[in-house]
């Protein structure tokens, strides 16, 4: 047995990637996580690092503890689980790495065989609803319903959520700030302008945390589009399978992934090829990531790359030269304006300059750059809802480092960091509010 296939950590019934990618390629996980030389730069650039100063919640040692399990130096993987479970998945670390180390995809492969991981009854049923759209959109608006009824406050009073063992899901109910009963879809199935009758330049896709709670986003993403762009159409997609990816089962995303891309596939042949728009950072971060679901099979792979090279952030899509002359700069008079660099956009697609590029020529010294715009929040999709006291913490130095330069609008670009700083905001620091990037052009820098 050659060296790198040693791996005691995979069992025979749970799906893993037979591929993790890196800066040389396609890699076996040994191979991956042993391109880790302890070196410590990660550990400048974790936040949970920062936070609590211990080792086994670093990069460094979270890949150390995933070697050993491999090696079987460890087992089982419940024994890593504080390092495992505390990843944020930010990507701070590879982007730092000289190596590139891919910790975040390295740490998931070992949370795939923690006990209970994707296995609870609460899990299997939200899976079994996110994959059925339509139903998804009932159940969603049921709890909507209970919220404004104020029965989610009487069961957080009756400690419900800790009878059934999801805490988590207090805060979670706490966080959604925005309960509409109408959902984007509904919204944009009127617009006229959406019929697609002709050669379309655009597919929007919509983000699940825009179709549900901020689709006011989503709206403003579809005017953009709409204004600078020309015809478009609305993809009317699946989930995109990221929490299936980060939380569940491979298998699960894998099906998410092939519904949308057939999905494209027969809207390339009606009408034509055209880019796939996101206004979530995380969800377009993900799409991009889709050959890595099916390396190792040849056909699928190849599909995979041809849809995933037609995912754009609105963020990178928004060219300066196409908008800059549309923008007016009298609408922000008075006012100071910073970003925060949503880990999936500036670590997971390298996105970061592309808004400065837009912003920077109106704004001028109204843009103001905070510290550690590019740290993480602390929400990182479920992360605020399972890792309470961490998220808190982090949230704490996000919201310290937005004051310091007094602004009165954040910008930002995934749904999970809108919910999360702006609870922060709400508690720490009211005189500022978030704002997702295509809201904030059309309302306050786009000609009437």
């Amino acid at each position: 047995m050659a060296k790198y296939d040693i791996n005691e950590l995979f069992s025979n019934d749970i799906p893993h990637l037979k591929f993790l990618s890196t800066a040389d390629g396609e890699k076996e996980i040994y191979d991956a996580v042993s391109r880790c030389l302890r070196c410590g730069y990660c550990e400048t650039s974790c936040p949970t690092y920062s936070l609590t100063g211990k080792e086994t919640l670093s990069p460094r040692g979270r890949n150390q503890l995933v070697r050993k399990l491999i090696e079987g130096k460890m087992k089982p993987s419940d024994a890593a689980a504080e390092g495992l479970k505390t990843c944020l998945l930010c990507g701070a670390c590879t982007q730092t790495c000289y190596g590139k180390v891919p910790t975040a995809d390295i740490v998931l492969e070992a949370r795939r065989e923690m006990s209970g991981h994707g296995k609870s009854l609460y899990y299997k049923i939200a899976s079994m609803l996110v994959s059925r759209k339509n139903i998804y959109s009932y159940a969603i608006k049921f709890l909507y319903l209970l919220k404004k009824s104020g029965l989610t406050y009487l069961s957080e009073k009756l400690g419900l959520f800790y009878l059934l063992n999801m805490p988590g899901l207090e805060e979670a109910q706490k966080k959604a700030l925005r309960t509409p009963l109408k959902f984007l879809t509904e919204k944009l199935e009127k617009d006229e302008r959406l019929k697609g009758n002709g050669k379309i330049s655009w597919i929007y896709f919509s983000a699940c945390g825009t179709e549900f709670i901020y689709t006011e986003n989503g709206l403003a993403t579809v005017e953009i589009l709409l204004m600078v762009y020309g015809d478009g159409i609305i993809m009317k997609n699946e989930c995109c399978g990221l929490p299936a990816y980060n939380y569940g089962s491979l298998d699960e995303a894998r099906k998410a992934a092939r519904k949308n891309m057939e999905l494209y596939r027969n809207i390339s042949m009606k009408f034509n090829e055209a880019p796939i728009i996101l206004d979530c950072s995380s969800c377009a971060a993900f799409l991009k990531s889709y050959p890595s679901l099916f390396s190792g099979n040849e056909e699928e792979f190849e599909n995979a790359k041809n849809f995933s090279s037609k995912v754009k952030d609105i963020t990178e899509f928004i060219k300066p030269a196409e908008i800059l002359h549309r923008l007016d700069s009298q609408k922000l008079e008075g006012k100071r304006v910073t970003i925060h660099d949503s880990c999936r956009a500036s670590h997971g697609q390298g996105i970061k300059q592309e808004l400065r590029d837009v912003l920077k020529p109106v704004l001028k010294e109204k843009l103001c750059e905070m510290p550690e715009s590019d740290h993480c929040c602390g929400g990182a999709g479920a992360f605020a809802f399972t890792n309470i006291e961490i998220s808190k913490k982090i949230l704490e130095r996000k919201i310290k480092n937005i004051s310091s330069v007094r602004p009165d609008i954040v910008i930002a670009s995934s749904t999970s960091c809108l919910m999360q700083i702006e609870k922060g905001l709400k508690e720490m620091y009211p005189s500022a509010k978030i704002m997702h990037y295509s809201l904030f052009l059309k309302e306050f820098l786009l000609k009437n």
